[in-house]
């Protein structure tokens, strides 16, 4: 009997611990924003220019300023805090709010902040950085913005610096400010590569694709970043992001927070074969009519299929191509192999032994400028990129041709019925009269991805009167952006 109850005993024990204990675990670490700090009196307090001038006229100035070796700079204060207030300052008040009293009353002292910067996009940033009296911006050690003189803290946006950096990469940055007499303040912020404005709006840059407001996006200035896209909740802004941050690359489902609609389940190349990687679904498309050029799956914001979110064979538009803003686009061709035709660049990128497709690639589709898939094709008119016969992804045993005409680009519309979203267009009449000099009234052949010819979703089409043969059929096709 004392045995069966020392056994109940023990039993209920781990039964109780086990309740009681349940909600305490598993507790989520959420990413924290850290910025160190350092806070310098200079001058001797008293506005001694015997080491340095009152304000920095040069990077050497500023350097001697905050060298605590010289006489005339003592370090008063360092320190580390989550708040990005620490980039954003112009009184006393705000300062202190941080912990921070500026040394002798506000005049003659200097501060430095460094921390780590993870972009959420891959592209050109531009930093703001404002300040009473001069200051500067150096990200892994390149300066970025300078701006030695005595000034009043000017407007957001008045002293910038671009640099190009990787969704995902850390990045570690310095900012500092130095103030000699009256006024003091520090202002640091970015924008995003699709927050930036092209200096003209055309049909293909519409101005309603942009965001003109400065940021402090608190993600990227996260020390250890948690979102590896493996959870909704973890949700990454992209593929190249999950790639970057976290050195995963492993292809699959991601879940990935897209403007609009929030975390989405996506299929992603993360292998770098493809240009480096990165890349994510927005559509895919069998040996069919479905994404023919007339389909408003390229001009409405719209999904079909969008949980066969996976390379097999089949029709699926994703939120992908209606949300996020891309600035390159990919396509690969499961159905016809890396080296038809003997070829050994496999298209735009020798995919053997990974994906064995051919495959095409174009960088900077928009010019370099992110736009949604959907605002692109909605607006882009004929954009021409160059000879068809000088693209890596036209092959004379893949896709035919003939002799005049020879467009390669985007949206490409005629008076005739060769109309394609990606692709090829060409005729042989006034031959080697290339684009736009080129007869297009009465185009024979087609080729690319959602044409009008035989309402191909993608594939090859000859009329006739071809200078080169080449599958002349509907094919499948995969279409990624990044």
């Amino acid at each position: 009997m004392k045995k069966g109850l020392f056994i109940f005993f023990i039993l209920m024990n781990g039964i109780l611990k086990g309740q009681f204990l349940t909600p305490y675990q598993g507790t989520q670490i959420q990413p924290k924003v850290q910025l160190d700090y350092w806070v310098y009196s200079t001058h001797a307090g008293n506005g001694s220019t015997t080491q340095y001038p009152a304000v920095a006229a040069s990077k050497a100035d500023m350097d001697n300023i905050f060298n605590s070796n010289n006489a005339n700079t003592t370090l008063v204060r360092t320190g580390r805090t989550s708040s990005s207030r620490i980039l954003d300052w112009q009184n006393s008040t705000e300062l202190n709010a941080l912990g921070i009293t500026a040394p002798n009353g506000g005049v003659y002292f200097a501060i430095k902040v460094q921390g780590t910067f993870i972009p959420l996009e891959s592209g050109t940033y531009t930093f703001t950085l404002e300040s009473d009296d001069a200051s500067d911006l150096t990200i892994n050690g390149n300066t970025i913005i300078s701006s030695y003189l005595g000034q009043a803290v000017p407007a957001l946006g008045t002293r910038t610096g671009s640099i190009s950096l990787t969704a995902g990469k850390k990045y570690f940055f310095e900012a500092r400010m130095q103030q000699g007499g009256g006024g003091y303040g520090m202002r640091m912020y970015w924008k995003s590569p699709s927050q930036l404005t092209p200096s003209a709006y055309t049909s293909v840059h519409p101005a309603n694709t942009f965001y003109q407001a400065w940021t402090q996006n608190l993600q990227e200035l996260v020390a250890n970043p948690i979102m590896d896209g493996l959870t909704a909740e973890k949700a990454a802004p992209s593929a190249k992001y999950i790639q970057t941050a976290f050195n995963n690359f492993t292809d699959g489902i991601y879940w990935i927070n897209l403007p609009i609609v929030g975390p989405t389940q996506i299929y992603c190349l993360l292998n770098s074969v493809v240009n480096g990687g990165g890349w994510m679904l927005m559509m895919k498309a069998t040996r069919g009519t479905t994404f023919s050029y007339a389909s408003a799956y390229w001009t409405t914001i719209n999904t079909l299929n969008p949980t066969a979110n996976n390379r097999n064979d089949g029709d699926a538009k994703f939120n992908s191509m209606n949300h996020f803003y891309a600035k390159d686009m990919m396509a690969l061709w499961p159905d016809i192999a890396w080296n038809t035709n003997s070829s050994t660049t496999g298209g735009s990128v020798n995919t053997s032994g990974t994906y064995n497709a051919w495959c095409w690639l174009q960088n900077n589709f928009n010019n370099g400028i992110r736009i949604t898939p959907i605002n692109f094709f909605s607006s882009a008119s004929k954009l021409f990129f160059g000879d068809a016969k000088s693209y890596s992804g036209w092959n004379g045993g893949v896709f035919s041709a003939q002799s005049s005409v020879r467009f390669y680009g985007f949206n490409y519309t005629n008076a005739s019925n060769a109309q394609v979203r990606w692709g090829f267009a060409w005729n042989e009449n006034a031959p080697l009269a290339l684009y736009p000099t080129g007869d297009e009234a009465s185009n024979d052949v087609s080729g690319g991805i959602g044409m009008n010819y035989g309402s191909y979703s993608a594939g090859d089409y000859i009329g006739c009167c071809q200078d080169n043969t080449g599958m002349n059929r509907t094919a499948r096709v995969e279409v990624y952006i990044r």
